[in-house]
């Protein structure tokens, strides 16, 4: 027998199965198609990986026209360009190289009108403009050259109205107008010069309705039928005095118009008007009504509006319920909060609002069920919860929800896996993962769900592809495809390193937005930091490189506000850290890593009120020391034990509520370097052996109440180098032993009060290298072994005055690496020999004048790591041992010239983390693994 008919009959059999005997209460395999259509939905499967191996291509902008899916993707020889695909790896290709090699004309604001799509590109030649494409290279055009030449009219808001499509573009005269196009040069026309009715405003939120096309000017809602006659103002919203009103959310219910003005205060005004109010209109001037006053929502200070069926929805502040969803009828009665789904003033912070079938499906938090997703039909009773994914307070955290063709499609994670495809046909019952992708915990993140022909597409992520165009077929069509072979060229992997690659550790918060973090620490080989995944905020998480070590500690401020935690430092068993969880204001806060070892330390300022100083804390022989400020005190210097009873003041230098401000914590051996505002001092060095009598100045270099401005504290030996101004001499190099006597200037290299400006302090061994500027040699690398006499320039690397302005300084073995340019070959990485007072180019990363600019350049075992751009590949992960035959592209993270620019690179014994973007998943934490014969001791 034919082996498909064999595969046909046996899945008609277990289809038939299914149907009979199925238990009822299981989840669906089986669902409600299109157009009501019987649906047999099979396993997704990748289309095709453009960008070959771990790149990710990056597909997004899913669009269907007609049942063919364009799509804009990236791989490593054509840069971004648009793409079709009618979900076979035969029919996925380039529709046209619109900008022949890498850098691509980046097609973006994807629009179908009838068959034809348009979008905005740039080929080179005629800058950012409106282009038109069936799916054939051969007729795949530019509309017309509204900016004639290389300069770019930057179309943008492609509306469809009717049979036409509407946009904003840009003429030379810099005033940005809407224009109207049948895609056609001849048909393509400016509607209206409306400049001259509304200065400095341009068009905004085109909305269609009732016939029309609308939009605001400013103040002003305007209405256009597409001819100039025809298009006219409607109403102006008067401010005000002091006020500013900024239109929003222009949306059309069922043939009527619901925004949202904001009402934004000019400064020094001493009251202050609603911040919001919700309007409506029917298109006539005495129909534009002032509906209600509201308030925006604290998390993300967005409304969040849409229409489902004749309903207008929102989220809404109210002091006494938090961030929750609204609706309106567009009547003061008909305009109220929907359900307190967070009770009292805790808000549920409803998101991925989504319209289906009349009703309103959205992901919202609640103590009981954290991130989950909910459905509304406007009513309090009809307002609930659709399906508990993962039980429990954790939460699912959904995301990129999306309704197409009568199902909803959504990321959502479970107990055990990440972010994975699911759907739902609106009830309970109907809603089931898709598949898991990405097994285990890691994140294939699936987004961007496009029903076209009879397939869902969606772009996935997992570790053998990157983020990849899959397919999930629809109705009868059973299929599995296999993926193309990688497009990379030999040549173009042979200039990579042959070291083990970083990898993406977990996509936390799904999709390329969301918060980087903004502190981290490392401890027994995790690495702790902030965090925001979409659903509780930024919150402290660790992970040890692994998906299934990644994990949140604890919503220390529970449901979608953040407690913002910063300042990790490691203290013995725990990583201390300052946090708010909305009850006793920004405090330390100790960690162990679980959420039962996670607890406050001490209230030095109860209630509301912060005690956070400014700085991070540093530890030294088993303390912590801070900055902080209590009810009695300002900022001041405080040391701790990680107990609430060791939690102590070390002296009030500044008595009273003043602050000293204590700056630059730098230990030494028993002793703890900073700087302080002091009264009739200003800000001077200080020192501290933990004990208030053993807190005291060091010096008043710079006498009187200027102060000297100390910083850039760097420890060499039984000394700190730093940077001070004595008012004589101008900023320069300093050292001090802790004694007034033994305090005193390296080197006067700028002779006078101009001062060399000495910064970038790095020790390394034996020596402090920094950057300074001399009359003579301008901004170049010195270096100190801390005593006058060994206090000298590296090298002129750009001989003159002009300077070479040296920066990252990192150890790397018997030698510095450091970043500098010498006038010839633009900014590149340079070595200096620690030993022999001299510097080398260590390789010209990007031939010529422009240079590779490397950045952070970090020591990681026998290796410098650092992020570079060779004008091909963009800002991407490099290595080098100081030699250039040594010096290699360690890793491309993201294809085309762009670049991942990784950065923040934090070793551990072994292995390595830091943050990079890869293009589709934003910037995430990576890990790589250092070789046993490089980890470090």
């Amino acid at each position: 027998m034919d082996p498909r008919l064999l595969r046909s009959s046996l899945y008609l059999l277990l289809l038939l199965t299914g149907l009979c005997c199925g238990d009822q209460d299981a989840p669906s395999q089986s669902t409600q198609g299109l157009a009501g259509a019987p649906e047999v939905q099979d396993a997704p499967y990748p289309v095709d990986d453009l960008a070959g191996g771990r790149l990710s291509s990056n597909p997004h902008a899913l669009t269907d026209v007609g049942g063919l899916l364009f799509f804009v993707a990236t791989d490593r020889s054509r840069g971004t360009e648009l793409f079709k695909s009618d979900g076979t790896d035969q029919g996925t290709l380039l529709v046209k190289d619109l900008r022949p090699g890498r850098l691509g004309s980046h097609p973006r604001e994807l629009t179908a009108l009838g068959n034809t799509l348009f979008f905005v590109a740039d080929d080179g030649t005629h800058g950012e403009e409106l282009w038109r494409s069936d799916g054939k290279a051969s007729t795949t055009r530019l509309v017309t050259d509204l900016v004639p030449g290389a300069g770019s009219s930057s179309p943008q808001a492609l509306t469809v109205f009717e049979d036409s499509l509407y946009f904003l573009a840009t003429q030379t005269t810099s005033r940005t107008e809407l224009w109207r196009t049948d895609g056609t040069t001849s048909g393509t026309r400016l509607i209206k010069d409306l400049d001259k009715h509304s200065e400095d405003a341009i068009p905004s939120h085109l909305t269609p309705s009732n016939g029309h096309l609308f939009f605001f000017m400013g103040n002003t809602l305007w209405r256009s039928d597409g001819s100039p006659r025809g298009t006219h103002a409607v109403r102006s919203l008067d401010a005000p005095p002091g006020i500013i009103l900024r239109p929003s959310s222009l949306t059309d219910v069922a043939g009527q118009l619901f925004f949202f003005v904001r009402h934004e205060r000019e400064d020094d005004l001493p009251s202050q008007p609603p911040r919001l109010s919700l309007w409506t209109s029917d298109g006539t001037t005495n129909g534009t009504k002032h509906v209600a006053d509201l308030s925006l929502p604290i998390v993300n200070a967005s409304p969040r509006a849409i229409a489902a069926g004749t309903l207008f929805y929102f989220v809404a502040h109210a002091p006494t319920h938090g961030d929750e969803l609204w609706r309106s009828d567009g009547t003061p009665q008909g305009t109220f909060l929907v359900r307190d789904i967070a009770p009292g003033p805790g808000s549920a912070n409803p998101r991925e609002l989504t319209a289906l079938e009349g009703r309103l499906y959205f992901s919202a938090w609640s103590p009981e069920h954290g991130d989950e997703l909910w459905r509304s039909d406007g009513t309090t009773e009809g307002t609930v919860l659709l399906k508990d994914i993962t039980p429990g307070p954790e939460g699912s955290a959904l995301a990129f929800l999306r309704a197409t063709h009568g199902r909803l499609y959504f990321s959502a994670r479970e107990p055990g896996k990440g972010h994975e495809p699911w759907t739902s046909n609106g009830s309970g019952r109907g809603t089931s993962r898709l598949e898991d992708l990405a097994p285990g915990a890691y994140s294939s993140s699936a987004r961007d769900f496009t029903v076209s022909g009879r397939r869902v597409f969606f772009t996935a992520n997992t570790r053998a592809t990157g983020a990849e165009l899959w397919a999930r077929d629809l109705g009868y069509d059973f299929r599995v495809l296999s993926r193309r072979l990688s497009r990379a060229s030999d040549d173009e992997d042979s200039r990579l390193s042959t070291s083990a690659p970083a990898r993406l550790i977990q996509d936390i918060r799904p999709g390329t937005g969301g918060p980087e973090p903004h502190a981290w620490v490392t401890r027994a080989g995790n690495l702790y930091f902030d965090a925001n995944d979409g659903s509780v905020g930024q919150e402290p998480w660790r992970t040890d490189g692994t998906a299934e070590g990644t994990t949140l500690i604890k919503d220390l401020r529970p449901g979608p506000l953040s407690s913002e935690p910063s300042g990790f430092v490691v203290l013995g068993p725990w990583v201390l850290f300052f946090a708010d969880d909305g009850v006793h204001g920004r405090e330390l806060w100790r960690t162990d890593g679980t959420a039962e070892g996670t607890t406050l330390i001490k209230d030095l300022r109860p209630g509301l009120g912060s005690s956070q100083g400014a700085g991070t804390p540093v530890v030294m022989n088993g303390v912590a020391y801070f900055n902080a400020r209590d009810a009695l005190h300002g900022e001041e210097l405080w040391r701790t034990d990680g107990t609430p009873q060791g939690t102590v003041l070390v002296r009030d230098l500044a008595p009273g509520v003043d602050n000293s401000s204590p700056r630059h914590l730098t230990p030494l051996g028993s002793r703890l370097f900073f700087t302080a505002d002091l009264p009739d001092l200003g800000w001077e060095l200080c020192v501290s052996d933990g004990t208030e009598t053993g807190t005291r100045l060091v010096k008043d270099i710079r006498p009187g109440p200027a102060g000297s401005f100390p910083s850039s504290l760097t420890v060499r030996g039984q000394r700190i180098v730093f940077a001070a101004n004595d008012g004589r001499q101008g900023e320069e190099p300093w050292v001090s032993d802790g004694t007034a006597p033994g305090t005193y200037i390296l080197r006067d290299l700028w002779p006078g009060p101009e001062g060399s400006s000495p910064a970038s302090f790095t020790a390394t061994g034996d020596r402090v290298y920094f950057a300074a500027t001399e009359p003579t040699v301008g901004r170049e690398p010195w270096s100190t072994d801390a005593t006058r006499p060994g206090t000298a320039l590296v090298f002129d690397v750009r001989p003159g005055p002009s300077g070479s302005y040296p920066q990252d300084f990192t150890l790397l073995g018997p030698s510095v690496l450091f970043s500098a340019e010498d006038g010839v070959h633009g900014r590149e990485p340079w070595r200096a020999d620690k030993a022999v007072p001299r510097a080398a180019l260590v390789k010209d990363l990007n031939p010529g004048p422009q240079g590779s600019e490397p950045r952070w350049m970090t020591s990681v075992g026998a290796l410098a790591l650092f992020h570079a751009d060779d004008g091909r590949n963009g800002p991407e992960l490099w290595e080098s041992n100081g030699t250039t035959a040594g010096t290699l592209l360690r890793q491309e993270l993201a294809p085309g010239p762009t670049g991942s620019l990784p950065y923040v690179f934090t070793p551990t014994n072994t292995q390595t983390f830091f943050l990079a973007d890869d293009g589709a998943q934003g910037i995430e934490w990576w890990v790589l693994r250092l070789p046993a014969s490089r980890e470090r001791e």
